[in-house]
């Protein structure tokens, strides 16, 4: 089920392997942020029924990054529409050359087919959706082409698995993880100004979410660099 958030910004924690999903209702452009594993695709359909929209009506998909637990609901959903596909330029070049590797897919014994991006995004885009921005934020580190959203009027971010809640962080022993990279993208997080942040799984942090950034970033630090 999903839960309002703030502006039109709704949450839907997972209670399995999927990612959390978050929808935007921008009424003429109605978008999903990751979509989960693609495993029960009508839970989510029923879902989005309860606030008025389906996949039918879904006209953009926001990828934080490829692994299959984010993207592997994208088959489902485009199959039902003409959603478009938005992910960061270092991993989308490589599914649209037809190299599913970074999505993991193997890894975890599912297949999933060839798929395009058609936006490219890159460091400083701005993605408007209903009377708000959400501005890209390159967040390498749990994979290369990771991306955290702002959106500074609501004091929003969402973080995939760059940052979790309770000073968590994304694994980085994926392939193109990198630890030093993800220290770095947590501390230009943690100087951002936000209220609440919404992680790619476990719980929404709905209250001083930036404090929760801190963490983040202390504690990988000092697991991956040394004290700060």
């Amino acid at each position: 089920m999903f839960e309002h958030i703030a502006g039109p910004i709704y949450f839907r924690e997972s209670m399995s392997m999927d990612s959390n999903v978050i929808y935007i209702d921008g009424d003429d452009r109605r978008v999903l942020v990751d979509t989960g594993t693609g495993m029960t695709p009508e839970r989510l359909n029923e879902d989005l029924e309860k606030l008025g929209s389906s996949f039918d009506d879904i006209t953009d998909i926001i990828l934080t990054h490829s692994h299959i637990d984010h993207i592997g609901g994208v088959p489902a959903i485009t199959a039902r529409g003409n959603a478009r596909i938005h992910l960061h330029r270092e991993e989308a070049e490589r599914i649209n050359a037809g190299d599913m590797t970074l999505t993991l897919a193997s890894t975890f014994g599912a297949r999933l087919p060839p798929m395009r991006v058609h936006n490219a995004l890159e460091e400083g885009d701005m993605i408007d959706v209903g009377g708000i921005s959400l501005h890209v934020y390159h967040t390498p580190g749990h994979s290369i082409g990771s991306i955290c959203l702002l959106e500074p009027d609501l004091g929003v971010i969402i973080t995939g698995d760059t940052m979790f809640a309770g000073g968590s962080f994304g694994r980085v022993d994926f392939p193109t993880g990198n630890p030093r990279a993800l220290v770095e993208s947590l501390r230009r997080i943690s100087e951002l100004d936000f209220q609440v942040a919404l992680p790619g799984h476990m719980n929404a942090i709905t209250r001083d979410a930036r404090i929760s950034a801190m963490h983040s970033y202390k504690m990988a630090a000092s697991m991956f660099t040394g004290p700060i």
